[in-house]
């Protein structure tokens, strides 16, 4: 259905044709590593302005961090970027190992190094999950992210797999090949 549509859309329009080969050529111009950095970025950026102080701001950022970040597991289903998933698990479940739990013994015995490094994972790349949550961290919310994200993954996959079906998309991309 989507595909008919396309077709349809670019065949009447010839604006709407020139756009598709554009977004076209964009997706596939998209590398891997791109990709990850974009992510990264945001989350990181995220992170940072929700220390500001400022909740419009804090919370606008996270917005458009989700929306990112939706949009780059979309893109990076789309051209089956497979370390994407690896690299989004690291993001959301790897701080949690460098974490120091307070009233711990391993917070007891931790040296300055691994104080900084807990602090720095809770601000960094936690500090989104601490926006949603209002200030706790909690694996619960960023497992929850990851599973989102992972089924934004596939849907960009069954995009692909639909977009074959399309003959402007198949002509686009034999011309973008030659």
């Amino acid at each position: 259905m989507i595909s008919r549509t396309v077709d349809y859309m670019t065949a009447e329009h010839p604006s709407a044709a020139e756009y598709g080969k554009e977004r076209i050529s964009f997706i596939f111009g998209t590398t891997d590593g791109k990709n990850l950095a974009v992510f990264v970025f945001a989350g990181v950026a995220s992170s940072l302005l929700s220390t500001c102080g400022m909740p419009v701001i804090a919370f606008g950022a996270l917005v458009i961090t989700l929306i990112v970040w939706a949009q780059t597991a979309v893109l990076a289903g789309f051209m089956k970027q497979w370390l994407y998933i690896a690299a989004a698990a690291a993001y959301f479940m790897l701080p949690y190992v460098f974490i120091l739990m307070p009233g711990t013994a391993d917070e007891a015995q931790a040296t300055d190094l691994q104080f900084l490094l807990s602090e720095l994972m809770k601000t960094v790349p936690l500090g989104t999950v601490r926006l949603i949550t209002g200030g706790d961290i909690s694996q619960l919310v960023s497992g929850g992210l990851l599973a989102a994200y992972l089924i934004l993954f596939a849907l960009g996959v069954r995009l692909r797999s639909t977009a074959k079906r399309s003959d402007f998309y198949c002509r686009t991309r034999l011309e973008q090949l030659k």
